[in-house]
């Protein structure tokens, strides 16, 4: 009896743990056909979304045709979603838009005289843009583009304002701010006019106006921020038998080159760019030049040239040139 029931649970076991070993088996079959099952369904959709996106991408170009005809230029637009608006311009010129209302658009426009550049850009209801170059010959067109205005810095800090057009200017005007406007006038049949002026201290607006010789007008308005320039002061001491010279800038001073007489000297300002120096120079009897050029941390620079006697006649240093 007793070896009966010794026997019976050993015999159970070992029946229980087959069983066990028969189910994880399958549940790894089972997970191993999800994995797969997810990898097919995901590259599935992944290519399908690739294909609709392409599908979209093609339908969105919109088809734009250019017909010259005499002095004009039609242009026409189809697409097969709603045109939100129509960009066009001639080589540089500023761009001119027109508003669109649904799949066809046409617009007819002036076309400029000789070979010119049009260019186009459609831009559909949910964004995207379709672009078109067309180069555009007309015997009987007009002047119709504007001037282009250029605004560069120089790298001695100044302002270049430089005005173009494709027939000829007139005359080109500028001012800071609201002051009164200086006109700077194009020789007759040129092509281009420019000017260089200094950038006033501060933040200031810069407004530009060219105008060509069919009065095609174009204006530009721009804010600049000016840089100072260091200050220079040489006076005669009480005595007048030597000078005293004194520079300053609110940012720091870079260097100081000093010539007196036609011998160049050193000034040694040290390594922490300071804002102001001081230093004295002892004159010879008779006529005394003085050449003093001190360079900001900005890179804007003062020029102090001038001269100075020293005996029975003495006088003041005085400042013949300034250069910036």
């Amino acid at each position: 009896m007793n070896q009966i029931l010794d026997y019976m649970p050993n015999h159970k076991s070992n029946k229980s743990g087959g069983s066990d070993k028969v189910v994880r088996v399958f549940a790894i079959i089972l997970i191993l056909f999800a994995l797969g099952l997810i990898s097919v369904v995901g590259y599935g959709m992944l290519a399908n979304k690739n294909n609709v996106n392409q599908e979209v991408k093609q339908k969105t170009q919109a088809n734009i045709t250019v017909e010259v005809k005499d002095a004009q230029v039609t242009i026409s637009v189809t697409h097969d979603k709603n045109i939100q608006k129509l960009i066009y311009s001639w080589n540089t010129s500023s761009e001119k838009t027109i508003k669109g209302s649904g799949k066809y658009l046409e617009e007819t426009i002036n076309a400029p005289a000789g070979d010119n550049t049009l260019h186009i850009k459609v831009v559909d209801e949910i964004g995207n843009e379709t672009t078109y170059d067309e180069e555009v010959f007309s015997e009987q067109g007009e002047d119709i583009i504007n001037p282009v205005i250029e605004l560069k810095v120089t790298e001695d800090k100044k302002l270049k304002i430089t005005a173009k057009d494709e027939t000829g200017l007139d005359f080109m005007t500028y001012r800071w701010n609201e002051e009164e406007e200086q006109t700077v006038y194009a020789e007759e049949g040129s092509k281009e006019v420019s000017t260089e002026i200094e950038i006033l201290k501060g933040e200031n607006d810069l407004t530009v106006v060219a105008v060509d010789g069919s009065s095609n007008t174009t204006t530009e308005t721009k804010s600049f921020t000016g840089l100072t320039k260091p200050e220079i002061v040489v006076t005669l001491s009480a005595d007048g038998s030597s000078i005293d010279i004194a520079a300053t800038h609110e940012n720091g001073i870079e260097s100081v080159a000093f010539n007196f007489n036609n011998v160049d000297y050193n000034v040694d300002i040290g390594n922490d760019k300071p804002t102001s120096i001081q230093f004295s120079q002892k004159l010879e009897v008779g006529y005394n030049r003085i050449i003093i050029t001190v360079k900001s941390v900005d890179g804007t620079e003062t020029k102090f040239d001038g001269d100075c006697s020293y005996g029975d006649t003495g006088n003041a240093p005085q400042n013949t040139t300034t250069n910036q």
